[in-house]
């Protein structure tokens, strides 16, 4: 149950909601616009920071709105301080985990910053391979936190000498889908007040397929990132468990709606894993998968997890393994930012530069995607 705080959040507080805030305070209706642009400054970490504002007005709005639902509780950093991890205390004291990442400018592509953000605390689908699966879920965050945790990671980013957030990916803690409502909303807001194009955004689902539906007929037409990690059911029951409800035929065709109705090509996420999903007949089963919805699939070996039996495959198993995947799109994903524990596999895949597999099977040197 998440702990309410009486005042409504700015992120998430519509036009209409600050103009008749300024009505009821007898303030002049163009502060709400200014109110609408200080939460995506990245260097106004407070209402006191909004220099347009009197210092009077300041503390009016202070006591009338929540300039933001998550705090930085702790940061580390990796990869130069290009890899920022923060961890986001909310109101209830529990945390959710928050990434962002500077990625240059090199040949073609342009730089990135991306954030990826948790939407629940903890999770309930229970993937034995995912650190987070072993929390279980807390709660779900609302639109807010989600959408704060978006403007946590443009500070830090700022902090540190770089630019402002391009890219948002809903690939930490949670299920994104099984939160639905707030993701959502989430969305429209940054699509919306924060300007982020709906191209740069990527949610991530483990295969609720109500939710894709949902998100089909409610959402901006992000792009839809698909935890495959199997492809037969008797495996991937194993290993996601969501699939005894939501089965690979059932989550494809839900995808392939999706991708028909938004105009996004679907992204495959493959968490290799040694000895369990690496087989070539898992390979080959992935292609045809792949290439029956147009797919692009992503592979990224596991990381090491304290405590799992689990780990990345054996390095030719792997070549094998992408070498059965000729004829598909492919991106193969270096980890970045080791030293700093992401949490899981999913929030890992945010943190890592891109390679090419060839049509020999051979892989290009790591690079950025072109900014969409």
């Amino acid at each position: 149950m998440v702990l309410m705080h009486p005042a409504p959040a700015l992120s998430t507080l519509d036009d209409a909601g600050l103009r008749t805030l300024c009505g009821r305070l007898g303030i002049p209706e163009y502060r709400a616009a200014q109110l609408r642009a200080a939460p995506w400054q990245p260097f106004v970490a407070t209402l006191d920071d909004v220099r347009q504002l009197p210092t009077e007005l300041r503390s009016t709005f202070d006591a009338q709105v929540r300039f933001s639902t998550a705090t930085v509780a702790a940061e580390r950093t990796a990869d130069a301080g290009a890899t920022i991890k923060l961890l986001c205390g909310l109101d209830d004291s529990l945390t959710v985990e928050t990434v962002a990442m500077e990625t240059p400018a090199r040949g073609a592509s342009r730089r990135r910053g991306t954030a990826c953000v948790s939407s629940q605390v903890g999770c309930a689908v229970g993937c034995p391979f995912c650190a987070t699966g072993r929390m279980g879920l807390r709660r779900s965050c609302t639109a807010a936190e989600i959408v704060d945790q978006v403007r946590l990671a443009g500070h830090a980013l700022h902090r540190h000498g770089f630019g402002p957030v391009t890219h948002v990916v809903y690939m930490g803690m949670g299920e994104p889908l099984a939160n639905a409502a707030a993701t959502i909303e989430s969305l429209h807001v940054l699509t919306g007040a924060a300007g982020i194009s709906a191209r740069r955004i990527t949610v991530s689902t483990s295969g609720v397929v109500p939710g894709i539906t949902r998100l089909q007929r409610e959402a901006p037409p992000v792009t839809l990132a698909i935890s495959l990690h199997a492809a037969t059911d008797e495996l991937r029951n194993r290993l996601v468990p969501l699939n005894r409800a939501h089965p690979i035929a059932a989550l494809l065709s839900a995808a392939g709606s999706y991708a028909s109705a938004t105009g996004r090509r679907i992204s495959v996420e493959w968490c290799l894993i040694g000895g369990v999903n690496d087989s070539l007949q898992q390979a080959q089963a992935l292609r045809e998968l792949a290439r029956s919805c147009g797919a692009h699939v992503n592979v990224i070996p596991m990381n090491r997890i304290e405590g799992s039996s689990w780990g990345p495959p054996d390095p030719e198993v792997a070549r094998q393994f992408l070498h059965q995947l000729r004829g598909v799109q492919v991106t193969v994903r270096d980890t970045r930012g080791g030293d700093v524990d992401a949490a899981c596999g999913q929030l890992r895949a945010s943190l890592e530069a891109r390679r090419e597999l060839r049509p020999d099977g051979t892989l290009s040197p790591p690079r950025t995607a072109v900014g969409a």
